[in-house]
């Protein structure tokens, strides 16, 4: 499992209906660290033999550890499993965690295989273990108001948070807050200049650490917090509010705004200033598709897209701006992903034909997340861009198989 030749693309799929849970990693020991995870019963399947007995899922968690993506070697490894039984089966979150070995220090990736052993299916996820700072993120435990933890970088600014960090306890956190707009990305086949990025945060504000590492945490309402123990260096926890219902779009005008990949600047200006929102998103579709029954079936596919691509790449933007979002949303997702430490490459095709098309993804250093990628952009890519949006806004789906 560690050849660097091995395809990633399943990574960036949407699971749908198999068991896909999310994990946060907390360093809350400095010889261990725990992994907490939470599962959608909704995903797991649930069965039972004859009607007397209760309904039994089966889940097993499998984890390797080994130095990087590209190592072949694993450090360290284990499996264990979870069944919940129930007399009827519905929908809730469960949430669970093992404890593994990692001293202060180490910088290693953990893969980490979840196996739905009633429909025979497993999903895999990668996740940074990164002990080497006690300033980092992995230090620090974000726990909402029903005392679980919170496992995205985003959260709803309605949520009562709490932060907990036993390895920091009695210290200060300095809370800086950030209100940022950053533009889309660009096409594919354009010059991308990076604008420098002012650190000054917009309002700065602090909280102590009790004898316990606990603390309460005030949500923003708007751009992101940045939770620093020492300011001088640019490392710590970024907390980000895009919108209250965010990956999911729920809104009019947060489907508005992924359509300037493949508007015109007059039709996108048209959009964003119409008084009536909702017609004007609905007429746009159907003007592209000749019918409201292709509108909604092409409606479905894009923004199963957009939805998508804020899952897998978030980072200082929505998933859907990022460069990896973009090219996502509108080429489909790839065939073959190559990841290496510094970089990821995607294939859209066979990878020993010619006519196949690649995006090389350079990973950023970015204080605020480890998820920023840009597009290494070159003019061979108009074609294929143009090719792809008239697709669109033809009313069909873009895919290359």
């Amino acid at each position: 499992m560690g050849n660097v030749q091995q395809n990633y693309a399943h990574l960036y799929k949407s699971t749908g209906q198999l068991a896909d849970p999310d994990y946060i990693i907390y360093h809350h020991n400095s010889d261990s660290s725990k992994v907490f995870f939470k599962i959608e019963s909704s995903k797991i399947l649930y069965t039972r033999k004859n009607k007397a007995d209760e309904y039994t899922s089966k889940i097993m968690f499998h984890y390797e550890i080994v130095d990087d993506i590209s190592s072949k070697s694993i450090i360290d490894s284990g499996s264990f499993f979870i069944k919940d039984k129930v007399r009827q089966v519905e929908d809730k979150v469960i949430y669970g965690g093992f404890t593994f070995s990692a001293k202060i220090g180490e910088n290693k990736l953990m893969k980490i295989f979840c196996a739905d052993q009633n429909r025979n299916s497993i999903v895999e996820k990668h996740v940074l273990v990164n002990k080497v700072s006690s300033n980092s993120k992995q230090f620090f435990l974000i726990k909402n108001n029903a005392n679980n933890p919170v496992f995205t970088d985003y959260i709803n600014s309605k949520t009562q948070l709490s932060i907990e960090s036993v390895l920091n306890k009695r210290k200060t956190v300095y809370l800086r807050h950030y209100l940022r707009e950053f533009p889309i990305s660009p096409p594919p086949f354009t010059s991308s200049a990076n604008k420098s990025f002012s650190y000054s945060p917009d309002i700065t504000k602090s909280i102590l650490l009790n004898e316990f590492g606990n603390q309460s945490l005030e949500s923003p309402d708007n751009g992101f917090l940045f939770l620093q123990l020492d300011t001088t260096i640019r490392e710590g926890v970024t907390l980000f509010s895009f919108s209250s219902h965010y990956p999911s779009l729920k809104s009019v005008n947060q489907m508005v705004k992924p359509t300037r990949y493949i508007c015109s600047r007059s039709e996108y200006n048209k959009l964003v200033n119409s008084e009536l929102l909702k017609s004007a998103i609905d007429y746009f579709w159907r003007d592209k598709t000749g019918s409201s029954d292709r509108a909604r079936e092409i409606i479905k596919k894009y923004y199963n897209r957009v939805v998508t691509a804020n899952e897998h790449f978030t980072s200082y933007v929505e998933g859907w701006k990022s460069d990896r979002g973009m090219i996502s949303i509108i080429y489909g997702p790839p065939s073959i992903v190559s990841k290496l430490n510094d970089r990821e490459i995607w294939i859209y095709g066979d990878e020993k034909n010619v006519n196949s098309l690649s995006f090389v993804f350079n990973k950023m250093e970015n204080p605020f997340t480890e998820n920023d990628y840009k597009l290494q952009r070159s003019p061979m890519y108009k074609s294929s861009w143009y090719r792809a949006v008239d697709s669109w806004r033809s009313g069909r789906a873009y895919w290359i198989q």
